[in-house]
């Protein structure tokens, strides 16, 4: 672990103090193998021996997260003036839970540019996510003096974010005036396109609420296909299997991941639009998706109020009530990428 820390470093700070000078048109093809090695393991993984003898020769390396920051990390050294491969190495480091290796590679992209606001925001966030108050309103002073309008939103997104994280986990369902929507999020299907334990939990409780709704619209998301079915279709087929009307189910089978499914969704609640929605997922899934949720929904200046519903998925509730570091990384992460500030800019959200 060390080893690879010091070699990932090492390569780093070889970008960092390289000369600011043009890109060397000689060096696109390297850089675009290493783009394109990065994203594709981003994705998918892969033979990491493979890629450190064929790609990197002599780095050692221990999972897909280290070759995608490598690939990123060389690609910058390369083309030191692309800023977007070093947010790209930033956004590597959070998902190898690294913050403050993040909050060096975000401090900087400011030493080469002080105006960059997404990278002063992400100081912000990191120091929310370690609950660092005083360093969080340093990182929002310094925030405010680019963009005080675009600096009050990311205080209000890291608020709302906050409350739904102390909020009382909810499992009772009811029945809830007006124009319903019940949301019910998917989840990763076995090889063969089975559904697993997790997803069947949540279809248990979309069950229940859509009895005591029996007027909601109920719109089944998640579209990674197994075995050429998709979540949103299993999830459907097993609702009218229970005697759900079809003509109550709205499919999203496009979303790859929970950002995809508060996006795609947000887009079809302009259509078929809710007083409430009722989110339905898992209690350890809960808190990330309806910040997700209502950031989206916010973006589309839909007013709906989201419900949360949680199917349990913890030994108790008090188990699930807890969040630890981790989901607290995973909600930031994923909040700043609904917000607008790409993980991968110009590659992934």
């Amino acid at each position: 672990m060390i080893q690879r820390s010091i070699c990932l470093l090492a390569l780093f700070t070889a970008l960092s103090t390289s000369p600011a000078l043009g890109f060397d048109q000689s060096n696109a093809g390297r850089v675009k193998e290493l783009v394109d090695t990065g994203m594709r393991y981003y994705w998918t993984g892969g033979d990491v021996k493979k890629a450190e003898s064929e790609v990197f020769k002599g780095i050692t390396l221990h999972g897909k997260y280290d070759v995608v920051e490598a690939a990123f990390a060389e690609a910058s050294k390369l083309a030191p003036e692309r800023m977007d491969f070093r947010y790209a190495i930033a956004s590597t480091q959070i998902l190898q839970k690294k913050l403050d290796e993040a909050a060096l590679t975000y401090q900087g992209i400011l030493e080469k540019n002080p105006d960059a606001f997404e990278a002063q925001a992400w100081l912000e966030a990191i120091a929310h996510i370690k609950q660092d108050k005083d360093s969080a309103e340093l990182a929002h002073t310094a925030l405010a003096g680019m963009d005080m309008d675009r600096a009050d939103a990311y205080r209000k997104r890291f608020l709302a974010a906050e409350k739904i994280m102390a909020n009382t986990l909810n499992f009772d369902v009811r029945t809830i005036t007006g124009k319903v929507v019940i949301l019910t999020l998917g989840y990763a299907l076995r090889d063969g396109g089975i559904m697993q334990q997790p997803l069947l939990d949540r279809l248990d409780v979309t069950l229940k609420a859509a009895l005591a709704n029996p007027e909601a619209m109920i719109l089944v998301s998640g579209g990674v296909p197994k075995s050429g079915v998709t979540e949103g279709d299993l999830m459907m087929k097993w609702l009218v299997e229970k005697g759900i009307d079809r003509g109550r189910i709205i499919i999203e089978d496009k979303s790859r991941d929970t950002i995809g499914n508060v996006l795609n969704a947000a887009t079809l609640l302009t259509r078929h639009q809710a007083d409430t929605v009722l989110l339905i997922t898992s209690s350890s899934h809960m808190r990330r998706a309806q910040t997700l949720l209502e950031e989206a929904l916010a973006q589309k200046d839909l007013r709906t109020v989201v419900t949360p519903l949680n199917a349990l998925d913890a030994d108790n509730a008090a188990e699930a009530a807890k969040v630890t570091e981790a989901e607290r990384m995973t909600i930031y992460r994923d909040l700043m990428r609904v917000s607008g500030i790409w993980a991968y800019p110009g590659l992934q959200q």
